[in-house]
This record gives structure tokens, C-alpha cells and sequence, in this order.
């Protein structure tokens, strides 16, 4: 099988700062090192290359140990693998000619390859872990190589249109104009990359679903968004954490998991209390029994401005079904704020802010990093989903009120 590595060659330049040379393998009875761990192997093509293994489990690669292959490619290493995770098996300085392996202390592989295309010929015995990777890893690359293109042409219309609006001179018509143009293409080209990544949310499910004590899941993880499957994130962390807890990529994903599992689906959302426009304190759990959009902007933020007709359009279609809009401002001067909130036509009545901008208790609380951001909320402030724009809004909010008709019918 062919297999294309992941890794970046970034990470790999600062690792090669590291290398320095080992003595020849012998033909003898396998090397295992005090934490019983040997890699053998024979590289096909190769008479006195240098193999350098890293150990790639933290933010700093760290040279572990090397060799020089023999005259028939052969090679030894007894390398002190100080836990489970990732390491990387190069040949040579700075060649990009490398494997990444899953090992730990006690692992005893046997490793081939062809010297002259390391990462598209290498096999290995006797480390699981990393089979499952490569078994991913193969989904991945044939998975980045649809996306990429799409994604090309989504940055591509974007660069296009933002140098057409920056030549229109602020004519309204003629940026409308523009948007409608380019609308179509880009909701098409956005429907496509959704439903590459439902097919890679329900394939990386299945995958964690069948080893869910495999480091491979760890990179395959990165393919769920934690919000809408942080089950699958807590079964890994779960299952590594009995076997592996004091590996370092272990901790980094209990880590990453405790921090997402509080805006994942189905968590309830810290309160929020803040004054209205004429000084009145709202809170946001004042309106459990609604579906609520709660939504952080300002009248200073352009992509805000540009998004709130679709949420007018939105309450006007849901609000007699229960709809209701929070939006929580991050201005700064109240009559920029008022006149925004008349100008747009944002009807609903639950308008607050402090008027402290970025310094709004509000944003570390939210872990805002940029606006407009929507956190859509069933009826128990529940998350539903986040992140919310245009027809992905609309979409989302019939597919609530029709799964709570159906619910009903049921009853």
C-alpha cells in the first residue's frame, strides 16, 4: 500500500537541528533496550545511511537515537522509549524521507522500507497502533485530496470578491450585486465541504468506535469537530487514560477534551446578565422555554452587520414557535449600538451590553476570540450548535422545530 505522511516538514526542520550519528548495526540477535523496546529492520537501496529516531509526542521533537544502515541495508536500535506516542523513523538529514510510528516501552518491531521512498514503501510488525494509524491515514489523505481543491476555490472566490467590493467605491447596489452573484457558487461549494465532512465524522466515529484504545485516534480525532462528538472524544480519553494515562499526547487530549466538552452539544451555557439599552438588567436563563439564538456582535463589526438580516429573517419566520434572539453587544458607545439596533431592524427585545468592548466579562466567560458568534440554544439553554450563518441558521432551526413537532406527534 502506499501511505503519504501527515507530518509537517516544519516540525521535522527543527528535529534535524538535533541529529547526530550512531555505529553500524550488526547481524546478531535483536538489541532491546532497558525499557525493552527494539526496532530491526532492512532498508531495500541503502548501504551506510544514517536513520535518526525522534520522539515526536511533544511540542519539542527530541532526538532519541540513530544508525548506520550495513552493507545489506540492515539495521539495529535499542532506543529508551520513555512512554507511548509518536515517534518519527527518518533516513537521513532533512530529506523528508521519514515514517511516523506509534511505540512505546516494550515494543519490539520489525521495520522495512525502500531508502529512496521511505514514506511510500515502509511496513511494520508488531506495533498495532500503528497500523490503525495507517489505516486513517490513508482515509485522510485521499479525504484532503477532494477538500483541498474546494477549499482553493472558496478562498479564491473570496480574494475576488473582497477586490471587487474594494473597487466599487462603497456603491451598496453594485456590492449587492456582487454578493448575489457570487452567492450560489460559494453555498454550492460550501454544501459540498459539508457533506465531506459528515462522511468523515461518520467514518472517524466508526474508526474510534472499533479500537477506542488506540493512539490512532488521537490524530483521527482532528477530523471531528469536539462540539457535535465529544462521546467519541471522552471514549478515547476514557480508554488511553486506563492504560496510558501519563503519556504526554494522552494528557494533551484530556486537556483539549475538558476544555471542549463545556460548548459541546447538549451543555448548558454559563448565564449572562446585562443591561438593555434603556438600563434594565436581562438575563439570558429568563428565557428557558424558548429556543434561543444567542448572539454576540457590534455595530462596529462589519461581517455582523452583513449577517443580521439573516437573523431578522430567521425571528420573523420562528418566533411564533417559540424563537427568541439574546444579542449580546460588544460596543462601546451606547448611541453607535442604539442606532444599529433601529437601523437594522433588530425587532426582538433582548438587547444587552456593558459597553466594555473586548474588556466584557463576557468574552473570557464565552471564550470569544472574534464576531459575530451564534451558540444556538433549545428550550433547557442546552447547546444545539454554534457557529451558525445564513442558510446554516435557517437549516438548523427548522430541522429543531421539526424534530419538536414530530416529538409532539409522538406524545
Amino acid at each position: 500500500m502506499k501511505h503519504v505522511q501527515i507530518l509537517t516538514s516544519s516540525c521535522l526542520a527543527f528535529a534535524l537541528l538535533l541529529g547526530s550519528c550512531g555505529e553500524a548495526a550488526k547481524d546478531e540477535k535483536q538489541k532491546v533496550s532497558s525499557s525493552g523496546s527494539a526496532i530491526s529492520g532492512e532498508l531495500k537501496n541503502s548501504n551506510g545511511d544514517t536513520l535518526f529516531l525522534y520522539n515526536a509526542s511533544q511540542r519539542d521533537i527530541q532526538l532519541l537515537d540513530s544508525v548506520v544502515t550495513d552493507e545489506q541495508g540492515k539495521f539495529e536500535l535499542a532506543p529508551n522509549l520513555p512512554y507511548k506516542g509518536f515517534y518519527i523513523l527518518e533516513v537521513g538529514r532533512n530529506t523528508q524521507s521519514f515514517a511516523t510510528l506509534i511505540l512505546g516501552p516494550g515494543d519490539k518491531i520489525e521495520f522495512t522500507a525502500d531508502a529512496k521512498n521511505v514514506q511510500y514503501t515502509w511496513k511494520v510488525k508488531g506495533s498495532p497502533d500503528t497500523e490503525h494509524f495507517w489505516e486513517f491515514n490513508e482515509y485522510f489523505v485521499a479525504f484532503e485530496k477532494k477538500r483541498q481543491p474546494l477549499m482553493a476555490q472558496i478562498d479564491s472566490m473570496q480574494k475576488v470578491f473582497q477586490y471587487a467590493v474594494s473597487m466599487a467605491n462603497n456603491n451598496q447596489k453594485k456590492i449587492d450585486s456582487l454578493d448575489k452573484a457570487i452567492e450560489a457558487p460559494f453555498n454550492a461549494i460550501q454544501s459540498q465541504l459539508m457533506t465531506m465532512q459528515d462522511e468523515a465524522t461518520t467514518y472517524v466515529r466508526g474508526f474510534v468506535d472499533k479500537h477506542p484504545e488506540s493512539f490512532a485516534n488521537i490524530p483521527a480525532l482532528r477530523l471531528l469537530p469536539p462540539s457535535d462528538n465529544i462521546a467519541w472524544y471522552e471514549k478515547t480519553v476514557l480508554a488511553l487514560e486506563a492504560k496510558y494515562k501519563d503519556a504526554p499526547n494522552v494528557q494533551l487530549l484530556r486537556g483539549m477534551y475538558d476544555k471542549e466538552r463545556k460548548w459541546a452539544t447538549g451543555a448548558v451555557v454559563p448565564d449572562i446578565t446585562l443591561n438593555s439599552p434603556d438600563g434594565k438588567p436581562i438575563s439570558l436563563s429568563s428565557l428557558r422555554g424558548k429556543v434561543v439564538l444567542l448572539d454576540f456582535w457590534a455595530a462596529w463589526c462589519g461581517p455582523c452587520r452583513q449577517e443580521l438580516p439573516n437573523v431578522v429573517a430567521a425571528y420573523k419566520k420562528y418566533h411564533d414557535k417559540g424563537f427568541e434572539v439574546f444579542s449580546v453587544s460588544l460596543d462601546d458607545n451606547a448611541n453607535s449600538w442604539k442606532e444599529a439596533i433601529k437601523k437594522d431592524g433588530l425587532v426582538w427585545p433582548y438587547h444587552v451590553s456593558d459597553l466594555l468592548k473586548w474588556q466584557s466579562p463576557v468574552v473570557p466567560l464565552y471564550e470569544i476570540q472574534g464576531i459575530p458568534k451564534a451558540i444556538l440554544l433549545d428550550r433547557e439553554g442546552k447547546i444545539i450548535a454554534k457557529d451558525l450563518r445564513g442558510e446554516f441558521l435557517e437549516k438548523s432551526l427548522a430541522e429543531t422545530f421539526a424534530a419538536e413537532s414530530a416529538t409532539a406527534v409522538a406524545k
